[in-house]
Order: structure tokens, then C-alpha cells, then sequence
């Protein structure tokens, strides 16, 4: 017992100190450089650090960052987005405000996403639904579109 509270002591304060240096600019480099690799090798387990390496306070920008990847991409890099958040949720990686938060922007600009990606409003279905929303969260996230709201929120249920 007494070696692994040493163990989740000396965590603490690795993981603590970071979190205070970490600039809004490194934040943004290395989210690029996760979300490249994600999509390079495919791989959940690996993905659970990016929210973990990553202060919370920047986890809004890594979930965006995932969302307008995952609308710029095909259905498979979509449906893999919402298993990572399904993940993420499910292991408490990350909060719900931090989740929406990070869907709210791509949301926000789904009337014009759609004149360049048809698909835009299905593969943020897809991703959302790894999320699970709660009603009021999808109703919430659905106003921000002003045109395609209710095509989401049908998408959704």
C-alpha cells in the first residue's frame, strides 16, 4: 500500500505541474500532432492518452479539432471519432461540458459545411451518438445550426 500511494502521489504532482505550463499554443501543436496520429494508426487504446497528456482545460479544442477532422473525412474516420468519445465518456476521460463545447463550433457552421459536404450533418450524427448526448444537450447543441437543427436532432433519435 505505502508504495503505491507514493506511486499516485509522485503522479499527481507529474501530472499537476504540466497542466499549469501548458500554453494555448502547445495545447494546439499537440492536439494537431494527436489527432494526425489517430488517424494514422487507428488505434483506441492509444488514443486515451491525448485526453489524459492534455489539461482538461484544453480538452474542448481536442474534441473540436476530432469533430471537423471526422465531418472532412469519410464515414469509417467518423464512426472511429465516435468511438473514441464513446470511450472517452465511458472512462470518464473527459466531461460532458468539454464535449459539447467542442461539438458546439462544427455545429455552429453545419448550414455552410453542408454546400462542400452533403454528408456533414450523418457524420456528426455519428460522432454525437458516441457521445450520448442527453436530450437537452442535443436540443442545446441542435439550436446552433440555424437551417439544419432539426435535421440533426432527427439524426439523432
Amino acid at each position: 500500500p505505502s508504495r503505491q500511494e507514493s506511486e499516485n502521489g509522485s503522479d499527481a504532482e507529474v501530472t499537476e505541474e504540466p497542466e499549469q505550463d501548458m500554453s494555448e499554443a502547445e495545447a494546439k501543436r499537440k492536439i494537431e500532432e494527436d489527432a494526425k496520429e489517430f488517424f494514422e494508426i487507428r488505434n483506441l487504446d492509444e488514443a486515451e492518452e491525448y485526453f489524459s497528456s492534455l489539461p482538461s482545460v484544453h480538452h474542448h479544442r481536442l474534441v473540436d479539432k476530432f469533430v471537423s477532422e471526422g465531418i472532412e473525412r469519410k464515414e469509417a474516420d467518423a464512426e472511429l471519432v465516435g468511438k473514441f468519445f464513446e470511450r472517452a465518456v465511458s472512462k470518464k476521460l473527459c466531461s460532458s461540458t468539454a464535449l459539447e463545447d467542442g461539438f458546439a463550433g462544427t455545429v455552429e457552421f453545419l448550414d455552410d459545411t453542408l454546400i462542400d459536404v452533403p454528408k456533414a450533418a450523418n457524420l456528426l450524427a455519428i460522432m454525437m451518438k458516441g457521445v450520448s448526448f442527453d436530450q437537452e444537450q442535443r436540443t442545446r447543441l441542435a439550436s446552433k445550426s440555424a437551417e439544419n437543427g432539426d435535421k440533426l436532432l432527427n439524426l439523432l433519435s
